[in-house]
């Protein structure tokens, strides 16, 4: 019986697991204009972390593949509008922010700037 977990400690568990690497995906595609070819979001994920002008190892493209891939199966199990999606279907090279998602980033830039402005 110790093995028997509540939902909503389940839940909680979850949602305390979201993996950083999704706000580095979506922010690259913030600055790449909303959207843009899944190396392009990799190699500025890169430069950003090491501050220098290089290209994404192959072990950083697939960090940032795979917390995409597994963003992408954990929303299509959420009632929420997802954040970010394939621009042309499942086989899609193509990231891009959804509606939900840029309306996110404009939303936490304007408190940010009014916070600021303090």
């Amino acid at each position: 019986m110790a093995k028997v977990v509540s939902f909503a400690a389940f839940k909680a568990a979850r949602v305390a697991v979201t993996d950083p690497v999704v706000g580095e995906i979506a922010d690259a595609l913030m600055h790449l204009g909303g959207a843009a070819h899944r190396q392009d979001v990799a190699d500025w994920i890169a430069r950003r972390r090491s501050g220098r002008s290089n290209r994404a190892s192959i072990e950083e493209q697939s960090e940032v593949f795979s917390a995409f891939a597994t963003y992408l199966k954990m929303s299509s199990r959420s009632r929420r509008a997802g954040l970010m999606r394939q621009s042309f279907g499942p086989d899609s090279y193509r990231w891009e922010l959804t509606f939900a998602g840029v309306e996110l980033f404009l939303a936490a830039s304007a408190k940010a700037t009014s916070e600021g402005a303090h």
